[in-house]
């Protein structure tokens, strides 16, 4: 299974500059690391190249991977001021930059859902606005790698740190492969747990409660509670627009699945067009079958978790 290698910064113009000990990349102050995992030896397929003809190319990176994600309370500095430190600190510290796109040059929706991007609520990526960079270095007789990619929430900045190879020293606070979000990512719902709050705070939400006919798009069971949330949503910001993601478990094949979880994402928003009177402009659909799984797939619960469709609010064209 490829992952996904990025790394989302959010810069202010002229903010001061926060580093960890034996770091090469410095952070706006007031940037908290809000994820951390590491792994003692990984080989990951990092892009370095477009979305395109059905496949991306891609350079192979194999060490030790550290991902983290850092988050920052500035969503409206644009993502090329964004990025454009981070990487002249890369250049300074002497890595050659492979590849960098931005948003529609990278592949849009295909790009991100093929790379490697740790799991929503941690990091989220806006498909409407993000810019990706991956670079190398030499390391003795290998290479060390760092991706990454800036992109936004209304809310809050994400910024995704994934490194192959050489790591920062001395840094104590890396969990070994956990996945568990920080008290203040896991509270994403606010205070009333509304989609509406959901999407403001975290720029994505499963719309819980949908039910589907075993192997088919048809909609079936009780009218979701989360549909008239999300129709009421964008109602109330008709310039607001959103994506639909199907989702599926891991039984049968990955192209077959990919296109179930599309047909039940536009089900969804035929839906919601036709019955609840959302304009047709607000919503689009996509799918990405079994490759974002938030369980286990070897267990009938954790079957069920992953059928799902999630709703992503988009922020820029």
């Amino acid at each position: 299974m490829i992952r996904r290698s990025f790394i989302f910064c959010l810069l202010a113009s002229a903010a001061p500059m926060l580093a960890q000990a034996g770091d090469i990349l410095a952070f706006p102050d007031g940037t908290i690391r809000d994820f951390a995992e590491a792994t003692p030896a990984e080989r990951l397929l990092l892009p370095v190249g477009p979305y395109q003809n059905g496949k991306i190319d891609t350079a192979t990176a194999e060490g030790p991977v550290l991902r983290e994600v850092w988050k920052t309370v500035n969503p409206k500095v644009e993502t090329a001021r964004l990025i454009a430190p981070l990487r002249s600190q890369l250049e300074d510290a002497g890595y050659s930059i492979l590849y960098e796109c931005e948003t529609r040059d990278c592949g849009g929706f295909d790009f991100r859902f093929k790379a490697d991007v740790v799991d929503e609520p941690m990091m989220h990526v806006d498909l409407g606005d993000y810019r990706y960079l991956a670079a190398t270095k030499p390391d003795g007789d290998k290479a060390s790698f760092i991706g990454l990619l800036v992109s936004r929430s209304p809310e809050r900045g994400f910024i995704q740190v994934t490194r192959i190879g050489a790591l920062p020293e001395g840094d104590t606070e890396v969990a070994l492969s956990t996945k568990q979000p920080t008290a203040d990512a896991a509270d994403l719902a606010g205070d009333d747990g509304t989609l509406a709050a959901k999407l403001g705070l975290n720029g994505a939400a499963v719309l819980e409660g949908l039910e589907f006919v075993r192997g088919a798009s048809d909609l079936s069971g009780e009218p979701s509670t989360a549909l008239q949330e999300l129709a009421d949503f964008l109602k109330d910001n008709p310039d607001r627009k959103v994506i639909l993601v199907g989702h599926t478990d891991a039984s049968g094949s990955l192209a077959g699945n990919i296109a179930l979880s599309r047909k039940r994402a536009a089900a969804v928003m035929q839906q919601l067009v036709d019955q609840y009177g959302v304009d047709a402009a607000q919503v689009s659909a996509e799918g990405i079958g079994y490759l974002a799984p938030r369980a286990n797939n070897a267990t009938p619960e954790g079957r069920d978790r992953n059928r799902r469709v999630e709703v992503v609010l988009t922020v820029g064209e």
